[in-house]
C-alpha cells in the first residue's frame, strides 16, 4: 500500500518546522513536501503535470503572493488539482474563515495547537475526515 504524500503550505518557519516535527514523531511512513507559499504551490504543479497529486494538502490562508483563500480558489477551479483533498490548517479560529473554507471546497478546517501531540491528533482527525469525504 502507497504511503501518503502530504503537501504542507505555510509561510511560516516555526509552523512547517514544528509540522516536520509531529511528522517524524507520529507519521514517519508519510511524505511530507513543505510550500512556502500558494504560489509555489501552483508554480509546482503547473511545471510538474505528470507527477503523482498529494493524497492531502494542509493549506495554511495568511500567506504572501497567494492566501489560502486564493489557493484553495485556484486549485478547486482546475479540472485535476480539484479532486485533491485540501485541510486548513491556521491561526484563525473565526468561524467566518471556517465557514467560507468548507464553502469553497476545504474537507475540514484546524486551527494550529501549540505542541507536536496534539498537531499529531489533530493532522490524523483531519486527514480521516478528508478520506471519508471522497
Amino acid at each position: 500500500m502507497k504511503e501518503p504524500a502530504i503537501f504542507l503550505v505555510d509561510d511560516d518557519d516555526d509552523d512547517v518546522y514544528l509540522a516536520r516535527l509531529t511528522f517524524a514523531a507520529h507519521f514517519p511512513e508519510w511524505t511530507l513536501t513543505s510550500f512556502d507559499d500558494g504560489q509555489a504551490l501552483i508554480d509546482h504543479f503547473a511545471t510538474h503535470p505528470d507527477n503523482a497529486l498529494p493524497d492531502l494538502i494542509i493549506l495554511d490562508l495568511n500567506m504572501p503572493r497567494l492566501t489560502g483563500f486564493e489557493t484553495l480558489t485556484i486549485l478547486k477551479r482546475h479540472p485535476k488539482w480539484k479532486k485533491v483533498p485540501v485541510a486548513i490548517l491556521s491561526t484563525s479560529s473565526n468561524i467566518d474563515d471556517q465557514t467560507r473554507s468548507q464553502a469553497m471546497g476545504a474537507c475540514t478546517f484546524l486551527v494550529k495547537p501549540p505542541s507536536v501531540d496534539q498537531l499529531a491528533l489533530l493532522i490524523s482527525e483531519g486527514k480521516s475526515i478528508c478520506d471519508s469525504g471522497q
